[in-house]
């Protein structure tokens, strides 16, 4: 009896290991996510292939083409025309830039067709409730549309403040069209929308499935946090008071735009509207790109990024600064789980002698996250590079700053999984005055952080160690 229960089971162990070959090698991936999923599947016979039917998948041709084929809307005509108009104001008043600055601006319009934008006026937002406050105050002022795409609502006082006043703007006659991510914000009840539906407003789920817990596509979410207020404001960033997983405050970085850059905000919500509703499209009209009348001082580009892209743009364009840096380069970001080329270029900036400050948080959303945030952050450590674990709140803040000249705010967090499974946006800003204000706002979370030290490192028990190396492992899929 013994034995035919061992012949059975080396008999599933080996259908498993060929089915796990087969599954794995099917689709194109790149090698360090063949092997760990490879790993998953082998180390959990049948149960793997449940997480690889949700988290393994890549999207398909069908939804990649959605997501590429805007031409027809008139969105690509009119980014077409403000390329024209941006390139001939710049002939008329031309801004000298470093060749650094010049090939990060040339990449982004290639690869991603990110227009470059200047004179906006950029205000950096930390403080939860003020930025709330703000964002709602613009909103009550709202007389056309306000286009709103979120990764996560939540049922607190905050989410039904904010659905409460979209649902009398929407009353009143503005146009209100909200995106969420069916992941983000599953913990939401299906009447959280109701009021603002019922008040006349548009609201789609991204990638959206017929049952409610169970998604295919659930891989794929869409990080993306932006707010456009009658075509000449826009936000990025996050609102949310609390985090829903540690019930602290959150400390995330958001930014308040007015100017040309409000543009990019609306192509971009327009492209991700048609991709996720079936229904109710929206085309081209002029008064959803209105002339901006207020300027300030800053250029950017908003570049987005997802697995509809060919190139991680994001990634491309965080090498491109920490290449571009010969100073300093101060990085804060919730989950810091870089693939090989992030890291070596991290470590040969180090080694290079730019001095490199890297914040994440004491102690990230999930343990295996954790782990892999302290795996990294060993190795920039052993080379050389600071690492700070902020304590004080919930850290969801995503910046980069390169010697007081550049620096780049978003959504994109420093992770395998924002270069090439989520829906990302973040904005590269060629402003030294807003750069300076980002460094300040560093400076003064430094006080709230604790360094994260070689004799800490040295200290780590080996179940530690080999717990960081196992999340290491699995980083690719995370």
């Amino acid at each position: 009896m013994t034995t035919i229960i061992i012949i059975i089971l080396s008999l599933i162990l080996v259908i498993n290991t060929i089915g796990a070959i087969i599954t794995v090698f099917r689709q194109s991936r790149d090698i360090a996510a063949t092997w760990a999923w490879l790993l998953v599947l082998i180390l959990l016979p049948v149960i793997g292939f449940g997480f690889y039917l949700f988290f393994g998948k890549k999207l398909s041709a069908e939804h990649l083409y959605d997501l590429r084929t805007q031409a027809k809307l008139g969105i690509d005509e009119r980014v077409t025309q403000q390329k024209a108009e941006l390139r001939q104001r710049r002939k008329q008043n031309h801004h000298s830039t470093t060749p650094e600055i010049q090939s990060l601006i040339n990449l982004f319009l290639v690869s991603n067709t990110a227009v470059l934008t200047q004179e906006n006026k950029v205000s950096v937002l930390t403080d939860t409730t003020t930025a709330q406050e703000r964002l709602l105050a613009d909103m009550s002022r709202a007389r056309d549309h306000i286009h709103l795409e979120y990764y996560a609502f939540f049922d607190d006082p905050f989410g039904h403040i904010l659905i409460k006043t979209l649902a009398y703007k929407a009353y009143q006659g503005v146009k209100v069209r909200v995106i969420y991510d069916g992941f983000g914000s599953q913990k939401i009840p299906r009447s959280f929308f109701k009021p603002l539906e019922e008040a006349g407003g548009q609201v789609t789920p991204f990638f959206s499935s017929r049952f409610r817990l169970i998604n295919f596509r659930l891989n794929f979410r869409n990080h993306r946090q932006l707010v456009v207020i009658d075509g000449n404001t826009a936000y990025l960033g996050n609102f949310n008071q609390h985090s829903v997983d540690t019930h602290l405050p959150v400390r995330d970085t958001r930014l308040r735009i007015s100017g040309d850059g409000v543009l990019s905000f609306q192509s971009r919500f327009f492209m991700d509207w048609n991709a996720a509703t079936q229904r109710q499209k929206v085309y081209y009209s002029q008064h959803y790109f209105p002339t901006s009348v207020e300027h300030g001082q800053t250029s950017m580009q908003l570049v987005s990024g997802g697995p509809d892209r060919d190139l991680p743009e994001i990634k491309l364009g965080f090498l491109k600064l920490i290449a571009a840096a010969k100073k300093r380069l101060w990085i804060q970001t919730p989950f810091f789980i870089p693939d090989d080329s992030v890291l070596a270029a991290l470590i040969l900036a180090i080694n290079s002698g730019v001095t490199v400050k890297i914040m994440i948080p004491e102690k990230a959303k999930h343990s295996l996250v954790q782990h892999a945030n302290l795996y990294y952050a060993r190795q920039i450590v052993k080379a050389g590079g600071q690492i700070y674990l902020y304590k004080a709140s919930a850290f969801r803040a995503r910046t980069m700053m390169v010697d007081g000249q550049l620096s780049a705010v978003g959504t994109a967090n420093l992770d395998i999984r924002s270069f090439k499974l989520n829906f990302e946006t973040t904005s590269f800003l060629y402003d030294p005055a807003l750069t300076n204000t980002l460094e300040l706002t560093f400076q003064r979370d430094l006080k709230a952080s604790v360094p994260l030290t070689k004799q800490q490192l040295n200290a780590q028990t080996t179940n530690q160690r080999l717990s960081q190396d196992l999340a290491r492992l699995l980083a690719p899929i995370l």
